[in-house]
């Protein structure tokens, strides 16, 4: 019988990590991090103890600022930025209108954008509109999104390039660091949407040059849904300003009675009334797990698992829609076999023999974390074959 908890992607103990934390490995090939990542088991338990203590407030727990000041930490050295100057809201759609709507615009203003971008990350740019704002789609090269295009685009009224680190119809990773390089150049805001690489790539806001970073928590994090998370740069807080304060943005908090805004000197600013102290117990947990795992075997593994399966499919009838070359992979994979409905049933008889996949537009879409396997994989490869999806063999 084939272990699939073997460590074979050069993770310590990864049968043990695997069984603790994610039991559900037991029964299931889980490649759909890029929708929704499951809970560590201490992740979930930090929720559990939250839930608790709102039943009965007098249980000895942790102090929820104990697990913000955690969470802060933890992300600060994940995505290479200052702590303070991290802020956490809801969603990528609050997270991205928090910046966009904080910008002061003039008329014939551009932002722009990659086409095929994640509406949550489109929406609160769409609504400057009304205000005289254009938006600039750069057209794609079929799976890759050429940056001389994207030089081309920012032209002398552009004022925010907005893009995802690693796309996520088929997983295509921008070169973050010479595009900040050249907004820098430009006098343009660099935005990004870390959404589906924050957790399982390497991240560097700062050097990017990124004046924003969002990213939601709920896939290569590992949280829950309601939490995510905004970077702001300290030399861009006075281009952003707080659009939707509370008593959290301003130092006097409740206990002023001047109501004067005067804002917090870092990221606090953007955050309002009370936070998801749920969401942020079980966030801090799960960035545990991934600093004990560490920063560079995570993002190791699950390329290893990723390549593994790109292996598989180079020798079936399908067709890669992810850009393979290394400066653009990440861990999620797209193919097709041919047509959506083909692509269709092949997820479901996945799902069937117990191994999970999504489905976008380019194809199926497969997404390995650190946990993963290339056991794992030959699961989902078995399927491709039962399919008829095998050449020769």
């Amino acid at each position: 019988m084939t272990d699939l908890g073997r460590d074979d992607n050069g993770i310590e103990d990864l049968g043990a990590i695997r069984a603790a934390e994610f039991p559900l490995t037991a029964r299931w090939a889980y490649f759909d991090h890029a929708s929704d990542s499951p809970l560590p088991a201490r992740a979930a338990s930090a929720i559990a103890e939250r839930v608790a203590l709102l039943q009965d407030p007098r249980r000895p727990a942790p102090r929820r600022e104990e697990y913000l000041a955690a969470a802060q930490q933890r992300l600060g050295r994940l995505l290479g930025v200052p702590p303070r100057q991290l802020a956490f809201v809801t969603n990528l759609a609050d997270a991205t209108a928090l910046v966009a709507n904080g910008l002061e615009w003039r008329p014939g203003d551009e932002v722009v954008l990659v086409e095929q971008e994640f509406a949550s990350f489109v929406y609160p740019w769409r609504a400057l509109e009304r205000q005289g704002v254009r938006l600039r789609f750069v057209a794609k090269d079929g799976r890759a999104t050429d940056p001389n295009r994207i030089e081309a685009a920012l032209t002398a009224r552009a004022r925010v390039l907005a893009l995802s680190h690693v796309e996520y119809q088929h997983g295509f990773r921008h070169d973050l660091a010479a595009l900040g390089r050249l907004c820098q150049a430009r006098g343009v805001l660099l935005v990004v949407d870390a959404s589906q690489s924050l957790g399982v790539l390497p991240a560097a806001g700062q050097a990017w040059g990124a004046a924003a970073v969002a990213a939601v928590g709920y896939k290569w994090l590992m949280a829950p849904h309601g939490i995510a998370v905004l970077y702001v740069a300290e030399e861009a807080m006075e281009q952003i300003r707080p659009t939707a304060p509370g008593r959290y943005s301003v130092r006097g908090g409740w206990e002023t009675s001047d109501y004067a805004l005067a804002w917090h000197p870092d990221a606090r600013r953007y955050q309002s009334g009370a936070l998801n102290w749920i969401g942020i117990a079980a966030l801090a947990e799960s960035l545990r797990l991934l600093e004990e795992v560490g920063a560079a075997a995570v993002p190791r593994a699950a390329l290893a698992v990723a390549d593994h399966l790109v292996a598989g499919l180079q020798t079936r009838p399908v067709t890669i829609t992810s850009d393979l070359r290394p400066a653009h992979r990440s861990p999620i994979v797209a193919f097709t076999l041919g047509s959506p409905e083909a692509d269709e049933v092949l997820v479901a008889r996945a799902r069937d023999a117990g191994v999970v996949v999504g489905q976008r537009g380019m194809g199926v879409r497969f997404g390995a974390h650190f946990w993963n396997t290339t056991a794992e994989v030959d699961r989902l490869l078995a399927v491709l074959d039962g399919a008829g999806a095998s050449r020769g063999g």
